[in-house]
């Protein structure tokens, strides 16, 4: 009988997607902080086939004998690193993100040009407001924009084909060079940010943060945007420096910004924080929302199924799929 552990808080929350996918015959033993003891976390890890969850309440990892795979629920692992997980163990992540994303990007995009949450407030307020047949107010139209993507991934594809369908024009860049796909005009690597973000009327950041991402949007690059340029962001905060974006905004460098990932986060058993240290809720350029783009049951039903699916692959002496790298520590 396989033993998989699902350990901490989020894995913990998510068991009933787990269960809802796994092979019936199947060990599931739950770690979670705020029900079980740091020692208990040594005892269920050493019997475990398969760990499914993220940073570990240790500073060390105990004896996994039986450990074949660390399977992470979600995408980013910045938490970890080979040195610091089982030596030879494969450590996976998943996706499955990416359409609840493009789905939230193509609303952002359409709302800006066509300020449905304005008609709706004016008309329960005032009607018809004097207007008649054949007449009414402007607004815009997404067909014809040119929508750059920064990081173009999983993300990136999904956000492009549903734009495509709206005849907007998308180009993006990448770190690594790739063939240009259909669904976009052209797409370059890192050293052509600046003609993107010269070009674009939407740019959406989708890329990683790391150490080369870290502030990639500062002072110098969203002054290569058009002043009525849109900035959307649902990668991480830290790839936009956060004062020059506030100054950006307030100051009309740019047109606005639409941003979903932040700079404080709340934290298990901590007071809570507020996301920004600027006060972007007071400006009329912006659409905010809090780390909520690919947040839908649909999503969970789908990773937990991939994540059921690299313990099934494992178990039975398959390689695991997704592997971000291999475990170091002796």
């Amino acid at each position: 009988m396989a033993h998989v552990l699902l350990q901490g808080r989020i894995a913990a929350e998510q068991l009933g997607y787990f269960s809802a996918c796994a092979d019936k015959d199947w060990q599931i033993s739950v770690w979670d902080p705020a029900r079980n003891a740091v020692d208990e976390f040594s005892s269920m890890a050493a019997t475990a086939d398969v760990i499914v969850g993220g940073n570990i309440p240790l500073d060390q990892w105990p004896a996994t004998p039986e450990l074949k795979l660390f399977q992470i629920p979600w995408t980013g692992y910045s938490f970890t690193t080979p040195a610091q997980m089982p030596g030879g163990v494969p450590v996976a992540n998943c996706y499955e993100h990416e359409t609840a994303i493009a789905e939230y990007v193509l609303l952002a995009m359409l709302e800006w040009q066509i300020g449905l949450r304005t008609m709706d407030k004016r008309f329960r307020q005032s009607g018809w407001d004097g207007l008649f047949p054949g007449g009414g107010r402007f607004h815009h139209e997404i067909k014809g924009a040119t929508l750059g993507i920064v990081g173009y991934g999983h993300i990136g594809e999904e956000v492009a084909r549903r734009a495509g369908a709206f005849g907007v024009r998308v180009i993006g860049t990448r770190r690594r060079r790739m063939p240009v796909p259909p669904e976009l005009d052209w797409l370059g690597t890192e050293s052509q940010l600046p003609d993107l973000l010269a070009q674009s009327d939407f740019v959406l950041i989708a890329c990683d943060l790391n150490e080369a991402t870290a502030k990639l949007f500062n002072e110098k690059t969203l002054a290569m945007m058009k002043n009525t340029a849109v900035l959307i962001n649902v990668s991480r905060g830290g790839v936009v420096d956060e004062q020059a974006l506030f100054n950006a905004l307030k100051s009309h460098t740019i047109g606005g910004a639409v941003i979903d990932v932040w700079y404080n986060y709340n934290q298990p058993g901590e007071a809570e924080v507020w996301p920004a240290n600027f006060p972007f809720q007071e400006l009329d350029n912006v659409i905010l929302s809090g780390h909520e783009s690919g947040w839908t049951e649909q999503l969970l039903y789908r990773r937990w199924q991939v994540v059921a699916d690299n313990v099934r692959r494992v178990i039975t002496g398959e390689a695991a799929q997704n592997v971000v790298f291999v475990g170091e520590a002796t």
